[in-house]
């Protein structure tokens, strides 16, 4: 039987303190740093990986997830209206079940936003899926406080319910621009003093994204942009995986489209709709923040990791890569080692 672990209270509550210490005693041996990181690392009959947690000055903390439980895994979750969390997955998916906004999973390339409301429900992985994600948690009003210090009004209103529902399942678009500095938050290890600093810089640059991106107005009713079924939902869900298995020798549009029982318009309008990005776009950025990844995590050589992530040749990977993050994957690694 899957053991349900208890989560309750606002980050940084005494109840979330309880509740928070609790879990992670139950599934890892903690490791503490000297830049006041701890290093929950799973235990062998709880899966394989890592869960870091590291305090910013700012009063937030940033939670690095890179786990594969080996059995299924499930979190009972109960958040006052306080709590405030913004999470990217980097790679895998977690599925979601929550009172009101419903069920849907966070996927490569999510950001999800929790409410200002009371929130519950259940996370849950499955058995032996890796899942590698970034959250930062806090409260909304030390957030509010945070950006008042910082000359920028709080948070815009976060809008009607169904917004609300589809930035905390990981659906909006708007918040996909707070994935890039989340990300290089992710895949910072660099330990050095300055390390803490450039965590923070990362923070402020993914609150002005998230300002930015719930300040922008929406679309007017009518707007251009597919109503989908849930059938599509479901298919359009799975184009992201199948391209990445296929990162070697890249399907058509036309492919995909048959694959996932669309129309080529159909599946390009809805993944755009779905992801806010167009499909090569979108899984050309999933390969650069794993090789991003591979390039902190292993030492292996540019040239296995251009292949690996699907590039035909090291040269290709490393104009992409520089394109993309504005160095090349060599002084990248060095940065972040």
């Amino acid at each position: 039987m899957t053991r349900v672990h208890q989560l309750a209270g606002a980050a940084g509550s005494a109840a979330w303190e309880a509740t928070s210490a609790a879990y992670y005693a139950s599934i890892a041996r903690a490791d503490a740093r000297g830049d006041g990181t701890v290093r929950h690392r799973l235990r062998p009959e709880v899966g394989d990986g890592t869960i870091e947690v590291t305090p910013l000055h700012s009063g937030f903390h940033l939670v690095r997830y890179d786990v594969a439980f080996a059995a299924g895994h499930r979190i009972d979750y109960r958040f006052p209206g306080d709590h405030f969390e913004l999470e990217h997955c980097v790679e895998g998916r977690v599925r979601v079940s929550e009172t009101a906004a419903g069920a849907d999973e966070l996927h490569a390339g999510s950001v999800a936003l929790s409410p200002r409301r009371a929130t519950g429900g259940v996370v849950a992985h499955g058995p032996g899926e890796r899942y590698r994600a970034v959250s930062v948690t806090g409260s909304w009003a030390r957030l509010d406080a945070y950006l008042g210090g910082l000359g920028a009004r709080s948070l815009p209103a976060v809008g009607p319910e169904h917004v609300a529902r589809e930035r905390y399942l990981g659906r909006s678009a708007a918040l996909r621009p707070v994935a890039e500095p989340l990300a290089e938050m992710y895949v910072h290890r660099r330990t050095s003093p300055g390390r803490l600093l450039y965590l923070e810089s990362r923070l402020v640059a993914a609150l002005a994204a998230l300002v930015d991106g719930l300040a922008a107005t929406p679309p007017a009713t009518g707007a251009p942009g597919p109503a989908l079924a849930a059938h599509e939902v479901a298919a359009l869900r799975r184009v992201p995986e199948l391209l990445w298995q296929r990162r070697h020798d890249p399907p058509t549009l036309a492919e995909l489209a048959r694959a996932s029982s669309l129309s080529v318009r159909r599946l390009t309008t809805g993944f755009r709709a779905l992801y806010g990005d167009s499909v090569w776009a979108y899984h050309r950025r999933r390969c650069l923040d794993r090789a991003a990844a591979l390039l902190v995590e292993t030492d292996w050589p540019v040239s296995r990791i251009a292949h690996e992530v699907g590039y035909a040749s090291p040269s290709n990977f490393g104009y992409a890569f520089r394109r993309d993050r504005g160095t090349t994957p060599a002084r990248f690694r060095h940065a972040h080692a």
